[in-house]
């Protein structure tokens, strides 16, 4: 009921253009510098102790990318209300990294109540890219910068899942919930080592909130 209410709520709320896009390179903040609250980033929980770090020593364009480090929760809102959408974004992940490092879209971030459509995973004591909503799995490629895609379909309730230019695998958007939007990405380590992320872009085709409007939604719950 929760769900379907924020799902009522948001599609009657007014929305801003009819395409969205949005891209992200870090070369505008300063080198070693805490992302949380620059360019729209926030820590999970706005709790500071997830901060990421912009970092000068990687980048797949000059000068910097963002480190996620093993404490890192990372979040950037778009809140797709529909049509169809394509995240892309860049990693770097060093030989000899340990742990797991994900790759996260929400349909709707809450805080604890978020819904989570995928948990893509980089496990480097497997060596293995997969992810959690689905069942295949791919080698993880170390010491390059590496495109991970999402084509996202809400009205189909689909997305394809893309690694290194190649199709991993096509899964639901939201098999559980019901919630058939584009609200997040998450950059979270689950305690890994550090991984570089660089030139993330979206592109949608249909409607966006603003986030003023997003803002008063979320005060009212």
């Amino acid at each position: 009921m929760k769900y379907l209410l924020i799902t009522m709520v948001l599609l009657l709320a007014s929305v801003a253009s009819a395409d969205f896009t949005w891209t992200e390179n870090f070369d505008s903040y300063d080198s070693g510098s805490g992302l949380n609250g620059q360019g729209g980033w926030f820590c999970w929980d706005n709790n500071p102790a997830y901060d990421g770090y912009v970092y000068g020593g990687q980048s797949q364009s000059a000068p910097h990318s963002l480190e996620i480090e093993p404490t890192s929760d990372m979040v950037q809102e778009f809140n797709i209300m529909s049509g169809e959408a394509t995240i892309t974004a860049w990693n770097y992940i060093p030989t000899g990294s340990t742990g797991k490092q994900y790759f996260i879209l929400l349909t709707v971030y809450m805080g604890p109540d978020s819904d989570w459509a995928l948990n893509m995973s980089f496990d480097s004591d497997a060596g293995v890219v997969a992810t959690v909503e689905g069942t295949s799995t791919t080698g993880i490629v170390y010491d390059q910068w590496v495109e991970v895609k999402v084509e996202i379909d809400l009205a189909g309730d689909s997305q394809s899942i893309y690694y290194n230019g190649a199709l991993l695998e096509t899964v639901q958007w939201s098999p559980t919930s019901g919630i058939y939007q584009f609200g997040a990405v998450d950059l979270f380590s689950d305690g890994g080592s550090s991984i570089y992320w660089d030139d993330l872009e979206v592109i949608a085709t249909e409607e966006a909130l603003t986030p003023s409007t997003w803002a008063v939604i979320k005060s009212s719950f």
